[in-house]
């Protein structure tokens, strides 16, 4: 058994026994409920330099969904409650929160560029032969899984095992994320009130809520599973066949 069959099985295991404990014991105190709260607080006390932080740590947890994008819309919508003055502006917000995020992001870089060893070797040098012969596609790839909520690492932690240049990842990335920071901050500007009603009436500890929380989860694991085991060298290999010339 390969090692991304183990990891991928003792992922699905962790998440399905996490799931039956939720079902078990229904008091069991919910992370979503205990992170949202937490996101508050950060937003009060910590302003511009909290979502700056936030949005670092949330990409800087690779294969867990850290809500990093909530403290972002919610100092997008948040108002002084004498003046009802709104206290950030969104595209500062948006500004710092890609920022960090793309600094998070090259974890997951570095993560594979240190441990590509835990990848096929063969699978690693098929892939980085894969992204040379298409150097205009990378980069449209990096931005538009920056500026969508498409898990990055999937695609990133295989670009470091490969040794892409990190300067090439953090340039689309940081203006994929800023721009997707930016909207999350102005549509906090608009729904926090509407959001903040439907969370407050939620029951974080609801069956629903952690079957969700699950399968966000697993829809991580399963994308950098798919992208790990796909056969990249017979993939090159079969372009190879039919003449494909590399895109330039």
């Amino acid at each position: 058994m390969r090692k991304s069959d183990i990891l991928l099985l003792a992922s699905v295991t962790a998440l399905l026994v996490y799931l039956m404990l939720s079902i078990l014991v229904p008091n069991l105190t919910s992370p979503i409920g205990m992170i949202y709260d937490w996101l508050l607080d950060v937003s009060l006390m910590l302003g511009y330099l909290g979502d700056f932080l936030v949005s670092f740590l949330g990409n800087a947890t690779v294969l867990f969904p850290f809500p990093y994008m909530g403290i972002t819309f919610i100092l997008g919508g948040l108002a002084d409650e004498i003046t009802d003055q709104f206290l950030f502006d969104p595209y500062l917000i948006g500004l710092l929160a890609g920022l960090g995020a793309v600094l998070g992001e090259m974890t997951g870089y570095l993560i594979g560029y240190g441990g590509g060893h835990l990848i096929d070797a063969r699978q690693r040098t098929a892939f980085g032969e894969y992204v040379k012969r298409h150097p205009r596609a990378t980069p449209v790839v990096l931005w538009v899984l920056a500026a969508t909520p498409i898990p990055d690492d999937m695609f990133i932690v295989p670009l470091g095992a490969a040794k892409y240049p990190w300067w090439k990842v953090m340039i689309p990335q940081f203006i994929g994320k800023t721009m997707f920071m930016t909207t999350i901050a102005w549509s906090g500007r608009f729904g926090l009130g509407i959001v903040g009603m439907l969370i407050g009436s939620a029951d974080p500890t609801g069956v629903l809520s952690r079957v969700i929380e699950v399968a966000s989860v697993l829809l991580i694991v399963f994308a950098i599973y798919a992208l790990v085991r796909i056969d990249w060298s017979a993939l090159v290999s079969s372009r190879e066949n039919f003449g494909e010339a590399p895109i330039e």
